[in-house]
């Protein structure tokens, strides 16, 4: 089965395959808000991933897709949420980033601005960096301004006991973020969960939501993907869908398998030979 199949079979609230060959726009398969292009920096048809084509973020700034805001792209909608996508890295240090010290671009996000009503984003940390090197995390935070620290989740080469996979130039890695069921502000079990290539880390308080005091709301934000106005990404996205509940191990395990199946006939920009 192919990817495109098997993520329409868990019924995403909105699924943006990202294989559009022109235009203005890159279409929701479910019908509900698509991606608007903007007049450059992104390319469509570009990267291969498997029989099609995904789009090309520059890295300049202004280089991203915005998906209109909507109850349904918030964990509150259902009390949970699932953000999955496959990102190809083009730059192992993006040069449009924010950060104090370690430096990192929102590959996807949803905010109202760079640091006003953030309510969840997936994060890629550059590899220079002096203490996070090419990490991936999920985030959810409060909504206000300046956003504030919020609850993570995240998988590290080298770091995470169970990540297995660098992230390398060309290389497709496949990214899932779960914003679990919020249940009170004293509650410690619940909280974010990042998923790579299908594995998840070992859960540590950091990312509960009583940890930092996060309680998710729905902000007027839109979807950015590939950064937003302050930062940028250098690569390629594929496959980005939107869950109103967590996905299962097995779900995600068999979008990661048919993924994976696809990437091994796609001569380059592959996860595996």
């Amino acid at each position: 089965m192919s990817i495109k199949d098997e993520i329409l079979n868990t019924l995403p609230t909105s699924y943006w395959p990202f294989d559009d060959l022109d235009g203005l726009s890159c279409r929701d398969a479910m019908g509900l808000h698509d991606a608007s292009v903007p007049p450059q920096g992104v390319t469509l048809a570009v990267i291969p991933f498997g029989a099609s084509q995904a789009p090309y973020f520059d890295g300049v700034l202004g280089s991203f897709l915005t998906i209109a805001d909507d109850p349904q792209y918030s964990q509150p909608y259902a009390n949970s949420l699932t953000v999955a996508s496959w990102i190809c890295p083009l730059a192992l240090d993006n040069a449009n980033t924010t950060g104090t010290q370690d430096q990192y671009v929102h590959f996807v996000e949803k905010a109202v601005g760079p640091s006003t009503d953030v309510e969840w984003v997936l994060r890629l940390y550059n590899q220079t960096n002096p203490t996070r090197h090419s990490r991936l995390s999920f985030y959810t935070f409060n909504l206000g301004s300046p956003a504030g620290e919020g609850n993570g989740s995240y998988m590290e080469y080298g770091v995470s006991p169970n990540d297995e996979t660098p992230i390398e130039l060309g290389k497709w890695v496949f990214v899932v973020g779960e914003a679990e069921r919020w249940i009170s502000p004293t509650d410690r079990t619940t909280g974010c969960v990042l998923w790579k290539q299908a594995v998840q880390p070992a859960r540590i308080a950091a990312d509960k939501y009583r940890e930092y005091h996060v309680r998710p709301r729905h902000g007027s934000g839109p979807i950015t993907v590939g950064g937003m106005q302050t930062t940028s990404f250098k690569g390629a996205i594929a496959h980005l869908a939107i869950w109103n509940r967590l996905l299962s191990p097995t779900e995600i395990a068999s979008i990661w398998t048919a993924g994976a199946t696809d990437l091994r006939n796609t001569a380059i920009y592959h996860s595996y030979p």
